[in-house]
């Protein structure tokens, strides 16, 4: 990885940002749930698998625009298991420069004009009022770290694209700050984002997992948690390409997708404090789904 591959602004721009805009997320809670979530496991991306027969295409960030490449896989995945639980909806891929701008030049308000990155409340909060682009709609560009970068500097067109996007938004994000309500959330099917100064080594040791290394100033997305008390893990997608190797799943033996992490929940703990967890929803709270992953042995 490259210096330009990083893009998370840190933790004091991320506090800051909170104090301004913090008021405008829900406070996590699955409504209707009677006990805690415990003892279970989710695969997002079976999701995909499930809907589209294969999974999602692992892209290569050529900029400091992780936070919204993590936001646009999470939105995608998002999409895929709100098919998978009945929506009559079609899957459509969504343009990452997009919601880069409005994240960086409408909530940050080019606070950080002049270098590449962004915020994650930043990023969530342009998704809720701005929404996100289809790939397929007419007059869009082809990705690249170079459009992104003239984008989130609010030069170029994309403004053009603001009536599109907001009829594609999020109704709900709520920050998690805790294990146990990262478990609620991604049982239920809602995917987050992980935005932190942690590193993790790129391959895998012989036990499975990635182990902290380093530091990176970086956001990605959580696709997947197992809360097995022998072996807990977080399966968290890195926009990298396939350079973090081959995971094989403890339980069934299948291969997870290209760019995938796997770590153990202590090795994600200081984000919870130190960082920014945060979880979406397509409806306007986060009501218990988890009866709909049931019939399918997910959980």
């Amino acid at each position: 990885m490259t210096d330009k591959q990083f893009g998370w602004g840190g933790i004091e721009q991320a506090k800051r940002a909170w104090d301004l805009i913090g008021d405008q997320f829900q406070k996590f809670f699955i409504a209707g749930q009677v006990e805690p979530t415990q003892g279970v496991t989710f695969r997002g991306w079976e999701m995909a698998r499930r809907v589209l027969g294969k999974d999602l295409p692992c892209i290569r960030q050529e900029t400091g625009d992780c936070v919204a490449m993590a936001a646009t896989d999470l939105m995608n995945l998002t999409q895929l298991i709100e098919i998978a639980a009945g929506d009559s909806e079609v899957f459509k891929p969504t343009f990452s420069p997009y919601v880069y701008a409005t994240g960086r030049v409408i909530i940050g308000k080019n606070r950080l004009k002049g270098g590449a990155g962004s915020i994650g409340s930043w990023q969530a909060y342009a998704i809720q009022k701005y929404g996100v682009v289809p790939v397929e709609t007419p007059g869009l560009p082809a990705y690249s770290g170079g459009l992104a970068d003239q984008w989130g500097d609010d030069k170029g067109g994309w403004r053009k694209f603001v009536d599109v996007g907001d009829d594609h938004c999020i109704k709900a994000v709520a920050e998690i700050k805790t294990w146990s309500q990262l478990v609620d959330a991604m049982a239920n099917g809602y995917l987050c984002t992980i935005a932190s100064d942690l590193g993790f080594e790129m391959q895998a040791r012989s036990d499975g997992f990635h182990r902290r290394r380093g530091s990176w100033a970086h956001q990605m997305g959580i696709w997947g948690v197992s809360d097995d008390r022998s072996k807990p893990w977080v399966a968290i997608h890195n926009q990298w390409g396939d350079g973090h190797g081959t995971i094989k799943d403890f339980e069934t033996g299948e291969t997870w997708p290209s760019g995938m992490l796997r770590v153990r929940p202590d090795d994600i703990e200081p984000a919870f404090r130190g960082g920014e967890v945060m979880a979406y929803s397509s409806f306007d709270g986060f009501p218990d789904r988890s009866d709909k992953w049931v019939e399918w042995s997910l959980i």
